[in-house]
């Protein structure tokens, strides 16, 4: 069994990157595999079809939002892995409230 694993949707990936959620969820899962620092090979290592199968979608939705994902070169494949290219982990010193309704 593999070990769990968690992704997080940033706000930088939404707002910065302009990705829809559906783009921005495939797109954090693959930046928290290629930032592990747990795993001996970083990034996604299987088929599309296995990786749409992992995140509950279907194989034609999955290529198309990879596909998107790499026009745009916000990921790259590199010997069989698909890796992120951006990597803006940032984590605050204090915690920040940001709520753009208040302003």
């Amino acid at each position: 069994m593999a070990k769990p694993f968690f992704f997080v949707i940033q706000s930088w990936m939404l707002e910065d990157m302009k990705l829809s959620l559906s783009d921005a969820a495939v797109y954090a899962y693959i930046h928290g595999l290629t930032n592990s620092k747990e795993l001996e090979n970083p990034g996604w290592h299987g088929s599309v079809r296995r990786l749409a199968t992992v995140l509950h979608t279907s194989p034609s939705t999955m290529n198309d939002i990879i596909k998107r994902l790499k026009s745009k070169a916000y990921i790259r494949a590199v010997n069989g892995f698909i890796l992120s290219n951006i990597n803006r982990d940032v984590t605050p010193k204090t915690p920040i409230a940001r709520n753009p309704d208040n302003h």
